[in-house]
């Protein structure tokens, strides 16, 4: 023995296991330590494993929010902040760098699915982006077809965008339909982020284009390669990616004038208040079944959050949490929390989180990368 200790030594499977518990700031971070270390890091299959990790874990969800800064009659100006899905009152904000250009325009939508978030701008332009908050990169997506050459023959009404990850094809992709006045039909436009390519698919959009100004503004849930939008009209249009069809469901009759449709677990659920009463209904096997039912508290049932959209909604619902408890952001801003086992409210302000949000996603910090260059 010559009295020198040796080096520590952990297996690989380990010291994997180990790492895929970290959050992506620790592991960028990491990626320097060694050249192990950074080859794992950058691993597919490691980058697949820590999002199936992170996606069930509450502390690496994230809530990307649109902060709209200063309204005016021609002009929006956006900025675009970052907080824990788990909004408290000591919740913090990070401010994300996004292109200029894109928080310039006139409204700013903004969707989730597996480790990405899709950004576009509406009129003029149609800007895109993909964007990974906790890398700081992004991704420009080019005009579709008929946004660039085909202008004239589209309505004024901004095309109907979706956001997915096809698990098939491993491709994250863009759907985009339009109406066209000329022809008086829809066309329905799908993005390739691996080939880098738009093409027109045969399936047309299942809205008769005198019920197309229905279907905008409303929320998108990304699951299982489906993108599914609630139309105003209380139904949920359906697009799934792998055979590329359109299936539509409708919600009960029960759910009221104004569902909105929410991702719940790995399911769907439609959230919705009928008189002094708030549902949440789950598809189950095709079929709807209401999980939960409460009294809704006095101040959210009140002012719209747009006085000058329609229909109004009352509330803005925010959040289901991990242990079921549900979240929504008042119209003056402050948190309302329901705590559904002791069927009680806690009501609480969040002084860094902006006033007036007119977009959100919840978001997963992941390590995603695309198999193209960012910009």
């Amino acid at each position: 023995m010559d009295g020198r200790s040796k080096i520590p030594y952990l297996p690989a499977d380990i010291i994997n296991s180990i790492l895929l518990q970290l959050p992506v700031k620790s592991l960028s971070r990491f990626k320097s330590c060694c050249k192990s270390w950074h080859c794992c890091i950058d691993d597919a299959d490691f980058i697949k494993s820590h999002l199936r990790n992170s996606s069930v874990d509450i502390s690496r969800q994230k809530f990307v929010l649109v902060h709209l800064k200063k309204p005016s009659p021609s002009r929006y100006n956006f900025e675009i902040v970052s907080t824990e899905a788990s909004i408290n009152a000591d919740s913090k904000v990070v401010y994300l760098n996004i292109p200029e250009f894109l928080i310039n325009y006139i409204f700013l939508q903004v969707f989730s699915c597996s480790g990405l978030v899709f950004m576009t701008s509406y009129i003029p332009g149609y800007s895109m982006i993909l964007f990974n908050p906790a890398l700081g990169k992004y991704k420009l997506i080019p005009n579709s077809l008929f946004s660039r050459k085909k202008r004239s023959r589209c309505s004024d009404t901004s095309p109907i965008f979706g956001f997915a990850y096809d698990f098939v094809a491993d491709d994250y992709k863009v759907v985009c339909a339009h109406y066209l006045i000329n022809v008086y039909r829809n066309v329905v436009e799908l993005y390739s982020v691996k080939n880098q390519c738009w093409r027109t698919i045969q399936n047309t959009f299942p809205v008769s284009p005198d019920s197309y100004y229905q279907y905008l503004h409303s929320n998108q849930v990304s699951l299982n390669s489906v993108i599914h939008r609630m139309s105003h009209n209380r139904e949920v249009i359906s697009f799934h990616l792998v055979d590329e069809k359109f299936t539509v469901t409708a919600v009960p009759k029960a759910c009221g004038e104004q569902p909105t449709l929410h991702a719940l677990g790995d399911g769907m659920c439609v959230f919705t208040t009928v008189g002094e009463e708030s549902l949440i209904w789950l598809l189950e096997k095709d079929r709807w079944n209401c999980i939960n039912k409460f009294h809704t508290l006095p101040s959210l049932i009140g002012k719209p959050i747009w006085p000058d959209v329609k229909p109004y909604t009352v509330g803005l619902f925010l959040f289901v949490k991990e242990n079921g408890n549900i979240l929504w952001r008042n119209h003056d801003g402050p948190f309302i929390e329901y705590h559904v086992r002791k069927n009680e409210y806690t009501e609480f302000k969040s002084i860094q989180i902006p006033p007036l949000v007119s977009s959100k996603a919840l978001y997963v910090e992941s390590l995603v990368s695309l198999k193209i260059p960012w910009d």
